[in-house]
C-alpha cells in the first residue's frame, strides 16, 4: 500500500497541473467547501496518525490542542529540517511531490484557524528549496494559497524559512527560536508551542511526512487509514534504508513490518557483506544484533522497537564498531547547542574517551568515566539530544560488541 509515494515518477514536481491531474487539492476543496474546521480535526484524531518526525505524538490531538487555543493569530510550521544522519525522506517528498506538503499545511491551518505558515527548510536542500519555491508560487496563482482559497472565506499565506542545517532545530521549540532570529536551542516546557509558540502565539509544528498524509486521510477517510499498519501504529511509513544492502534507498511500507522484512525490501545484504548489526532511527536510534531483527518498529509504549525517524543503517559484520562509535559521538558533540552543561561538556568528554578507544589508549579510568558520562547524558540533559547521543553506545555496551566496553 502506497500513500505518500503513490504518484512519484508520475507527478512532475515542477508542475502544479500534474498534481491536479492526479487528484491533488481535491481534499482541500472538499474540506473548505463542506467540512467545519472541527470536523477536520476530528477526522485526523480518528485516523490515529502519529507524528512522523520521530516522537510519534498523536497528530489529531496536537491539532485539537492548537485549535482550542484562544488567539486571533496562529501559525502552522512544516518541519523540514531533517538533519539526522541517514534520513532523506522529507527532502525526497519535497523533491518528488511538493504540493502534497502544501495541501497538508493548508488543511492543518484551516483545522486550527491559522492564517500564516512557514516551511522550515534545511538550507542545505538546494533542489528541494527551488522546487518548493516554484510550488508555492503556483499554489498562489491557482488560489490554493492566499485569500478566499477555492472560493471559501479562508485565507492562508505560506513562505519558506531557510535554516542553517542544525540538528537541534529539528526540535520544535528550537526551530521556533531560529525563525524568531534567536539561537537555535530548545525552550522550557510548558508552555508548549500549541499554546505559546512563534512570537508568543499558538503554533502547530508538524513534520513534512506527517503533513503529507493529511490530504489522503481527508479524501479516503480516517477509517481507511486506520486499517493500515497495526492497531497502535496505523498507516504507512517512509523508511530510509542504507548501508550494507543491495539497493539502498527510500521505501514506503505499512507499519508492522519487521526490521528483517525491511532489510529484504532493500534486497538484503550486499554481495560480499554479512549483516552484523542494524541501527533503527538514525544516529540516535537503537542498535540491534542478528537475534533481534524480527522486531517491528512502531510508535507508542506497546511498540517492540521505537520507530524514531524510520531510517535503517545496515552494518556489515566486518565493520569496525569502534569507528561507528566515533562517528556517532563526533556528530552529537558537534551538534550540541551548548545550552546545558551535561550535554555541552559530556559529549566533549565522551568524544575524547572514544578517540582514545580507537587509538589504543583506553584504560580502566576511561571505562569508569564512560559509565558515569553515559548515565549523566541519559538522565540529566535539558533536551533529548544528550540522551540520543548515548543510545547506540549503550546498546553496544550491553551487547558486548567491543571487548574494552564489556560490563564486568
Amino acid at each position: 500500500m502506497k500513500i505518500i509515494t503513490k504518484n512519484w515518477g508520475e507527478v512532475d514536481a515542477w508542475k502544479i497541473g500534474s498534481y491536479l491531474d492526479a487528484g491533488g487539492y481535491e481534499a482541500l476543496g472538499e474540506a473548505l467547501g463542506k467540512k467545519p474546521a472541527q470536523e477536520v480535526v476530528e477526522e485526523m484524531e480518528k485516523s490515529g496518525l502519529q507524528g512522523r518526525g520521530g516522537a510519534g505524538f498523536p497528530t489529531g490531538k496536537k491539532w485539537s490542542i492548537a485549535a482550542g487555543a484562544s488567539s486571533e493569530e496562529k501559525y502552522v510550521i512544516c518541519n523540514l529540517d531533517e538533519s539526522e544522519p541517514g534520513n532523506f525522506k522529507d527532502k525526497s517528498i519535497a523533491e518528488n511531490d511538493p504540493h502534497r506538503i502544501i495541501e497538508g499545511l493548508v488543511l492543518a491551518a484551516y483545522a486550527i484557524g491559522a492564517n500564516k505558515g512557514f516551511i522550515y527548510l534545511n538550507g542545505n536542500f538546494y533542489e528541494a528549496g527551488k522546487i518548493l519555491e516554484k510550488a508555492i508560487a503556483d499554489a498562489y496563482e491557482k488560489n490554493f494559497l492566499g485569500q478566499k482559497i477555492t472560493g471559501s472565506d479562508f485565507g492562508f499565506d505560506l513562505e519558506i524559512f531557510y535554516g542553517a542545517g542544525a540538528y537541534i532545530c529539528g526540535e520544535e521549540s528550537a526551530l521556533i527560536n531560529s525563525i524568531e532570529g534567536k539561537r537555535g536551542e530548545p525552550r522550557n516546557k510548558p508552555p508548549f508551542p500549541c499554546e505559546c509558540g512563534l512570537f508568543g502565539k499558538p503554533t502547530l509544528v508538524n513534520n513534512a511526512e506527517t503533513l503529507a498524509n493529511a490530504a489522503w486521510i481527508m479524501k479516503n477517510g480516517p477509517k481507511e487509514f486506520a486499517k493500515l499498519g497495526v492497531k497502535d501504529s496505523p498507516g504507512t511509513k517512509l523508511f530510509c534504508i542504507d548501508g550494507a544492502v543491495k539497493y539502498p534507498g527510500l521505501y514506503e511500507a505499512e507499519i508492522g513490518a519487521s526490521v528483517e522484512d525491511l532489510v529484504e525490501l532493500a534486497g538484503g545484504a550486499r554481495v560480499g557483506c554479512e549483516i552484523g548489526l542494524v541501527q533503527v532511527g538514525g544516529s540516535s536510534g537503537r542498535v540491534l544484533d542478528g537475534a533481534s531483527l524480527g522486531k517491528a518498529p512502531g510508535y507508542g509504549k506497546q511498540a517492540e522497537l521505537a520507530m524514531g525517524s524510520g531510517s535503517l543503517l545496515v552494518i556489515d559484520k566486518h565493520q569496525s564498531v569502534k569507528k561507528l562509535l566515533q562517528s556517532w559521538i563526533d556528530f552529537f558533540q558537534r551538534e550540541s547547542c551548548g545550552k546545558c552543561v551535561p550535554c555541552r561538556e559530556g559529549t566533549f568528554r565522551l568524544k575524547g574517551i572514544i578517540e582514545r578507544l580507537n587509538n589504543g589508549n583506553f584504560d580502566k579510568n576511561d571505562k569508569e568515566d564512560l559509565k558515569k558520562l553515559v548515565w549523566v547524558l541519559d538522565n540529566t540533559t535539558f533536551c533529548p539530544l544528550g540522551k540520543f547521543s548515548v543510545t547506540g553506545l549503550k546498546d553496544v555496551m550491553e551487547l558486548g560488541l567491543v571487548r574494552e566496553l564489556k560490563y564486568d
